[in-house]
């Protein structure tokens, strides 16, 4: 599991790196504007179906049922379940993105307040285009879903990077013909060909395919059954996007365009840790369940929340301590203006508070899915969404972009608490004190590093100074972490090397 954990996560990494020169590029060229309101607004659509059917989402549900088919019936039996999950897809997305379409004004006006009609105009020709990657995402969330339970990680893991690219290359090559349109038809065009990049691995695992589906295949039955409450919960993180894009379409322009450049930041370590660890983690443990292996699920669970709290806090703590550096590093160029940098670095701070809830979130999700719980999810999911709506509407006209992410913040602590205490209590006998001592002594080590770290100044490189001061940080928190180790668990070194020596 560690082995293709670390694959995945340098891919990830690639991307997510990739991500923030996209969102550099379109910073620079277009700046946080109104334009870029409208574009982030449009994709908001899309990209919400996206993550409810793409991006393994279904995979959740799909893989056990996979498994569990392969076991009873045989491979060719439940590759006629996967060719009518497919051909079921195509019809089902095709419908929805031809609907986007042609209500696409009726959509926005409910998902946004804008109070000029350059920029609902400007967002409604956005939304026409990339209506159908919709339908190319969904397809490729099944089949990177496919390709990771066959270990097939690298191909699945590469998308993001083929993502980014289309969109680099869309937006400097098109940016003079077709201004902030060209960026729509980049975004359609990523989802072609991100679908067409797994397709080779896809058919060495199906090697035909089939026009055809069975409403009444037993699996197909099944996994429709235990897919509405698993939508409903993802539901939940999407509609919190939806309604804080919707506030921030009543605030000053260039706020929703200042929570998407936020929010790409504080997605790098959740998409490079969280997503990364969940993606490998759950085929292993929908395996483990269904051979009712229950010492391997909580082993492996144990070992997704200390890794997590190991990446993720000191994550946190930087983003937090050095936002408005990271943000002038990465954004501060062309359009992208000093105000633009403040909205953008305080966003990101409250953004950062939340990070390890957001991230541990993943995991805590997919554990439940795979014991077949998908009420509690729903249940906790939709809790969240409340709390999010009231504390948006108490807080954005006096805290503006910060009263939003704030609201976002703290509803994820509890949507974490309630996924958490109910894992514990009914599944998994979680050592909830370990973790606790784990998180302190991680928090207190990653706020020491931002101290000893802060202190570097060298006025050497001007911006870029910061990242001498994370490279710092970067040290001091790994060289403390092994010394402790060194001292109390020589044998977890020692274990450790002789593990990643062999598998190597």
């Amino acid at each position: 599991m560690f082995k293709s954990s670390f694959i995945v996560m340098i891919i990830n990494m690639l991307s997510r790196i990739l991500g923030l020169v996209r969102e550099m590029i379109i910073g620079s060229v277009f700046g946080a504007t109104g334009m870029t309101d409208a574009y982030f607004s449009a994709t908001k659509i899309p990209n919400f179906f996206t993550t409810l059917f793409g991006e393994g989402s279904l995979g959740t549900v799909f893989i056990p049922i996979y498994n569990r088919g392969i076991e009873e019936q045989g491979k060719e039996r439940t590759d006629e379940f996967v060719f009518s999950v497919l051909n079921l897809i195509v019809a089902f997305t095709s419908t929805m993105s031809i609907l986007m379409i042609l209500f696409s004004r009726q959509i926005l006006k409910i998902t946004t307040k804008f109070t000029d009609s350059e920029r609902f105009e400007t967002a409604n020709i956005l939304l026409k285009i990339v209506a159908f990657y919709f339908l190319f995402i969904a397809l490729s969330g099944v089949v990177s879903s496919l390709l990771n339970n066959y270990k097939k990680f690298a191909v699945a893991a590469s998308m993001g990077i083929v993502f980014n690219l289309t969109i680099i290359i869309g937006t400097l090559f098109l940016k003079n013909k077709m201004g902030i349109y060209g960026l729509g038809v980049a975004y359609l065009l990523s989802g072609v060909f991100q679908l067409t990049m797994m397709l080779p691995q896809f058919f060495q695992i199906v090697r035909t395919y089939k026009f055809t589906f069975n409403l009444k295949d037993e699996y197909v039955v099944e996994m429709f059954k235990l897919m509405i409450p698993t939508l409903i919960g993802i539901f939940g993180y999407q509609i919190n996007e939806i309604i804080d894009n919707r506030y921030a379409t009543m605030l000053p322009k260039g706020t929703v365009s200042a929570l998407n450049y936020a929010s790409r930041l504080y997605l790098l370590p959740i998409g490079v840790f969280a997503i990364s660890l969940s993606v490998v983690i759950f085929p292993t443990l929908s395996k483990a369940v269904i051979k009712n292996n229950m010492k391997t699920v909580r082993r492996v669970v144990h070992q997704g929340l200390y890794m997590l709290a190991f990446l993720i806090v000191p994550s946190s703590v930087v983003l937090f301590g050095y936002a408005q550096e990271i943000v002038a590093l990465i954004y501060k160029r062309g359009h992208f203006t000093t105000k633009s940098v403040v909205i953008t670095s305080e966003t990101l701070q409250f953004y950062a508070i939340g990070l390890l809830f957001f991230s541990t979130i993943h995991l805590l999700t997919r554990s439940h899915y795979v014991f077949k719980d998908r009420t509690l999810p729903v249940i906790s999911s939709f809790t969240a969404i409340g709390i999010n709506i009231i504390l948006d509407e108490l807080l954005y006209k006096q805290y503006l972009h910060v009263g939003l992410t704030f609201a976002t913040s703290f509803a994820a602590m509890v949507n974490f608490l309630i996924l958490y205490t109910s894992l514990a209590k009914r599944y998994v006998k979680l050592r909830t004190f370990k973790y606790l001592v784990i998180l302190i002594v991680t928090f207190a080590i990653s706020g020491f590093s931002f101290y000893i770290s802060k202190m570097v100044k060298l006025n050497l490189l001007g911006k870029f100074d910061i990242a001498i001061n994370l490279m710092a940080f970067a040290v001091i928190y790994l060289l403390i972490w092994l010394i402790l180790i060194s001292i109390f668990r020589k044998d977890l070194i020692k274990k450790m090397l002789k593990r990643f020596l062999n598998r190597g």
